[in-house]
């Protein structure tokens, strides 16, 4: 009910339907006893039975439609549920530092987001309606049967009774919890191991191996496996007694009746009225057991959800108007991914509004963790990030990603169209979008396309080249035309030919801006106005390229591995 939102009124109505459908299938039951206690005693002629008759059929087609109503409202509600709370998930990750996101792994989101919310529509959809007739249909029933003979009915009882104490003896006997949680921490392993395994595929065949030498993953399936294996021996024994004893309960009641019709202390339709009734509430009752397990199940899927629903964001949106300048600085920096364990040591240094300013230094030296902190895809733990003299924590998300771009190493690209994935939700006009890609210098491949820009990526073999994906990453940017552009890397994967494509693109690009590259091929950033050397997160030193040649030995040397690099040729003889 605490999910439910706006549909608590369609689980209200769908538990209201259902506690109908329990007294209308009980209804034919009582219709039959009274016909045949009239019968019996010679008070009722055929008229009066095809009445009766009619009026249990008609009893019977209601419990059908009223189950049908009542599974009808309760699958809506499950429905717009389950998509109220994948949305809410999903936004609230969009919202969650970046921290959150690498500390767990696609498998584990995954398992919450699909199968967890998954488990809650099983429940809502089937389990809620069962729950609420396993209740009232029992009370109904043996209330009407201690009307009629209180003696049978507390034999009626006995089943009931030895079915929950073998049942408190079961649970008793397995630590549920433990069990539970195992079986949550190994599926969301095992889901890791899957996820890892398809995207390590191609390695494993260049190296001709198979899903058994895959040891994370083959070993997250057998802990599954044997997780499973146990539980089910260890709780068949009490089952099997349980379900053996539910399927012979209706000996003692037998037994008592018989004695009792014999003795002549019991009318014949009585008794067959509890030969049918007097057992036949134990297997509705039996279901709450189901509903128990399926709440203790899913109970741990829901503290996961709550983790990422209820999760602190750092990311908190401040009220700031946005600077009228877009000149950036770091004051006194300190970040880390591990508490202790600084990557972003007392960083300072400015650039200022319509420059350019590079970040070099060796691999580790904090490059890329520099670019991700302006964006705020972690936090300081202590200093600040300026934009145009306001504290970035001040800001907005929202005003923050207005006026700052980002281009990755890494491109993603989704299963849209190309035009999607230039526009990536951004209000602009086709026209405009057209415009960027022209500037990208990804407009002729595209139009060499099957279908253009409504080309769909990865559809029917529909893929591009490293070099491609990041001249459509850098037309978005282009759309996008935020003040303040970080290019982390941008021609990280291409080859001569895109290079040069995407270095014309980002000469334009860059045109007025106040520009972050991080390089690593350092012949394309000798033309900053700043290059900022960095050294296991401190800056080293500070200044132009011409600069540092003569002033940073750590510069130097970078260069002149660079050169020789360029001049690397594989010698045949």
């Amino acid at each position: 009910m605490e999910l439910s939102g706006q549909s608590k009124g369609l689980l209200i109505i769908s538990s209201i339907l259902a506690t109908i459908h329990a007294l209308l299938t009980m209804a034919p039951y009582v219709l039959v006893f009274f016909i045949l206690t009239k019968l019996l005693n010679g008070r009722i002629n055929s008229p009066d039975i095809d009445t009766w008759l009619i009026w249990a059929f008609i009893a019977i087609i209601s419990s059908v439609v009223v189950l049908y109503t009542s599974g009808m409202a309760s699958h809506v509600a499950a429905f717009n549920i389950l998509y109220g709370l994948r949305c809410k998930i999903t936004d609230k990750l969009g919202r969650l530092p970046m921290g959150y996101l690498e500390n767990r792994s696609s498998g584990a989101l995954k398992k919450i987001i699909a199968d967890d919310v998954e488990n809650i529509e099983l429940f809502i959809a089937h389990n809620l309606p069962d729950a609420v007739r396993a209740v009232v249909l029992p009370l109904i029933i043996l209330g009407y049967l201690f009307v009629v003979d209180w003696r049978l009915a507390l034999v009626s009882l006995l089943p009931l009774l030895v079915i929950a104490i073998a049942l408190r003896f079961l649970s008793g006997s397995i630590d549920y919890k433990v069990k539970v949680n195992k079986y949550h921490d190994s599926l969301e392993d095992m889901n890791a191991g899957i996820v890892e395994f398809v995207r390590a595929m191609p390695v494993m065949k260049i190296f001709g191996q198979s899903a058994s030498v895959f040891a994370k993953y083959s070993h997250t399936v057998k802990d599954f496996d044997h997780h499973m294996k146990g539980w089910t021996k260890a709780t068949a024994p009490s089952w099997a007694m349980i379900i053996s004893f539910l399927n012979n309960a209706l000996l003692p009641l037998l037994a008592f009746g018989l004695y009792l019709y014999f003795n002549g202390g019991l009318e014949l339709p009585v008794f067959f009225l509890f030969l049918i009734l007097g057992v036949g509430y134990i297997r509705p009752a039996f279901k709450l057991t189901a509903v128990n397990s399926e709440i203790i199940k899913i109970g741990q899927g829901v503290k996961m959800m709550d983790k990422i629903l209820f999760g602190v964001e750092e990311q908190k949106s401040g009220a700031t108007p946005a600077p009228n300048e877009f000149s950036l600085e770091f004051r006194q920096a300190r970040f880390s991914y591990v508490k202790g364990i600084d990557v972003i040591k007392d960083v300072s240094f400015k650039v200022p509004q319509g420059s350019i300013t590079a970040l070099v230094g060796p691999s580790g030296s904090g490059k890329s963790t520099a670019g991700q902190l302006i964006a705020r895809f972690y936090d300081l733990q202590s200093g600040s990030i300026t934009l145009g003299g306001i504290d970035i924590k001040d800001l907005s998300i929202e005003t923050l990603m207005e006026n700052v771009g980002v281009v990755f190493q890494d491109n993603m690209m989704f299963q849209q169209t190309i035009y999607d994935n230039i526009l990536m939700g951004m209000d602009r006009t086709k026209e405009e979008v057209l415009a960027a890609a022209k500037t990208a210098r990804c407009h002729d491949f595209i139009m060499q396309l099957p279908y253009g820009y409504d080309t769909r990526f990865g559809d029917k073999g529909v893929h591009l080249s490293g070099g491609e994906q990041q001249r459509i990453q850098l037309a978005r940017i282009v759309l996008k035309d935020a003040p303040v552009l970080v290019l982390d890397e941008a021609t990280a994967f291409s080859d001569p030919e895109n290079e040069q494509l995407i270095m014309t693109a980002i000469s334009e690009l860059i045109q007025n801006k106040t520009v972050i590259i991080i390089a690593h091929r350092l012949s394309t950033i000798t033309e900053a106005a700043q290059i900022v050397v960095l050294d296991s997160g401190a800056v080293e030193t500070i200044g132009t390229h011409e600069e540092l040649l003569k002033n940073s030995k750590l510069y130097l040397k970078m260069w002149n591995a660079h050169m020789r690099a360029k001049e690397f040729a594989i010698l045949t003889e």
